[in-house]
């Protein structure tokens, strides 16, 4: 039988503030690559020929791509719940995203595609956490 470990409120407190600053890191290596990617696809869109129809689904691919290694990046820095610290990369993405877009000049409205957008960094974001907690 095992026994029950006390846990201090400080070592809860240290835990919580290392979980916040590794999760706000994954999310700021996340949106590193975006920006980078999203730099290299403009390149190649201005020295080729391609339609702008593909802009919406590249960017979405990257971002998508983006999150799941952001979310697998804080999950193999983590011990446990690297769906759950995977998920919350992926909140805290969009949180930056949005603010870099209001920087930026851009508007910023609670509406469907905000909705669907962290819905979808959410769920990749956990399958990141998911897959990084079990690559060691």
């Amino acid at each position: 039988m095992r026994k029950a470990r006390k846990v201090t409120a400080k070592q809860e407190e240290n835990s919580f503030l290392q979980n916040t600053l590794l999760v706000s890191k994954g999310s700021v290596v996340a949106v590193i690559i975006t920006l980078f990617f999203i730099i290299l696809f403009a390149f190649v869109m201005q020295l080729s020929s391609l339609s702008e129809t593909i802009i919406r689904p590249v960017v979405q691919v990257i971002r998508i791509l983006s999150i799941a290694i952001g979310g697998a990046y804080v999950a193999r820095k983590s011990t446990e719940k690297g769906w759950l610290k995977g998920a919350a990369t992926g909140v805290c993405y969009v949180i930056l995203v949005s603010l870099i877009g209001v920087i930026s000049g851009g508007q910023f409205a609670i509406d469907r595609i905000l909705l669907s957008d962290t819905l979808m960094a959410i769920v990749v974001g956990a399958a990141g956490g998911a897959i990084g907690i079990n690559i060691r």
